[in-house]
């Protein structure tokens, strides 16, 4: 391999590894966003269920 060569084989090594970690950021983005969405609908169907519950003993009374 002359130099040129070794050159633009690093510079697509380097190219591969800046995707790895793009790839690897949205990764952890997506996993954060999803991980927030679950527990806000969490909050939300318990939330639902103290008012219901509580509708439900008002009504009882």
């Amino acid at each position: 391999m002359n130099i040129t060569q070794v050159r633009e084989h690093l510079h697509r090594l380097i190219d591969e590894v800046d995707d790895i970690y793009v790839l690897n950021g949205l990764y952890r983005n997506l996993l954060s966003d999803k991980r927030q969405r679950e527990e806000y609908e969490r909050e939300q169907a318990e939330k639902a269920k103290r008012q219901n519950s509580s509708a439900n003993r008002r009504s009882n009374s």
